[in-house]
């Protein structure tokens, strides 16, 4: 990554230019405000309610298995006056889902001359500074691999394209082969048509209410671009009611518009991770993330460099976990909704793979 670094700027303001300027820079320290303002990421809906609800895991080999019943184990039939009944069978009707936690790293280094030379002089300790942006780029590497950002890439978590697949795209799922094993797919709708009002969303959601077997979802995530989109099919309706001789003041001020839009009482919120055109309705009692106990955020401390000949110290930040779905029916994954309130890109981000 290539960057400028800019020295004292000269001739603007009240700050004199040219030898003049030169010569103030050369004896007058810099008024530096002691905060670092970051400009580089985003926000991740839902990445924080997957945290929030995050479940335990341990260790052992596929860390999180989930039983999975896939027909029936009885079967029903009529009787007559006789009451005989066909004889039960003994049906394998249970599979293992089995999934294995990922881990995320991020190497921090300490430099025993940064260390000197931060002693006495510091206005930003930049240890503190690096610290603090591990775990931010930690979790927003995981808002990314949550939508498929990582797809492809070894040992990455199991993401929601791979979870509410048909088998298009992920012939198999927590070990299970989706291919004749009907219940074991996710509802995949590519290309649909583009979702720009309340009567279109409301469709969808009967769509996918219908597909997990009369399960409504909880909630669907969209990038801001497709959910401006479908908030002027809200606005164009929405009243407001003042009352005669009121005054609008600092106390009661008007409000236009909503931080979530709900349909069928399923709220829509907009997720910058959530790639343009694709949206997703999840329900929340079959999705979850699984962090493991022991590399929960968890810091190695610092090791010295010497035995390497450098003078210098490296910590590794540990984050052990898995995003599963152990009911794929009872989500669904949308492509193609092709009419974005605005076409310019999220900011650029940090590649991290």
């Amino acid at each position: 990554m290539s960057q400028t670094l800019t020295g004292p700027v000269s001739g603007g303001g009240y700050s004199p230019g040219g030898l003049t300027g030169q010569q103030l820079s050369a004896i007058t320290r810099r008024a530096v405000r002691p905060v670092v303002t970051v400009q580089i990421y985003q926000a991740h809906p839902l990445l924080s309610l997957l945290f929030q609800n995050a479940q335990r895991a341990r260790g052992g080999i596929s860390q999180v298995t989930i039983p999975t019943q896939g027909q029936s184990f009885v079967s029903f039939s009529w009787g007559s006056f006789a009451g005989t009944f066909p004889q039960p069978q003994d049906v394998a009707a249970i599979n293992n889902a089995q999934f294995n936690l990922a881990m995320g790293m991020v190497p921090i280094g300490f430099f025993g001359m940064e260390a000197i030379i931060q002693s006495s002089e510091v206005i930003v300790p930049k240890l503190r500074v690096v610290t603090t942006d591990a775990a931010t780029v930690i979790r927003q590497s995981l808002a990314t691999a949550i939508y498929g950002g990582y797809s492809g890439v070894a040992n990455s978590i199991d993401s929601l394209p791979a979870a509410y697949d048909n088998g298009t795209n992920y012939a198999t799922y927590g070990g299970i082969t989706r291919s004749g094993n009907n219940w074991w797919q996710g509802q995949y709708y590519p290309n649909v048509n583009p979702i720009t009002s309340r009567a279109a969303m409301a469709t969808q959601i009967m769509r996918v209410q219908t597909g997990a077997g009369g399960e409504k979802p909880d909630f669907g995530v969209m990038n801001p671009a497709d959910w401006a989109t479908l908030l002027t099919d809200f606005i164009g309706i929405e009243q407001i009611h003042t009352t005669p001789q009121n005054m609008i003041g600092r106390e009661n001020i008007t409000n236009s518009g909503f931080s979530a839009i709900q349909v069928l009482n399923v709220p829509i919120f907009p997720d910058p991770f959530c790639p343009r055109g694709t949206m997703y309705l999840i329900n929340t009692k079959y999705l979850a993330m699984y962090i493991n106990d022991y590399l929960n955020f968890a810091f190695t401390g610092f090791h010295s460099l010497i035995p390497l000949g450098q003078l210098a110290s490296i910590g590794v930040l540990l984050c052990g976990l898995d995003v599963i779905c152990s009911k794929p029916s009872s989500g669904a994954i949308f492509t193609g909704l092709s009419t974005p309130a605005w076409t310019q890109s999220s900011p650029n981000l940090p590649a991290v793979v």
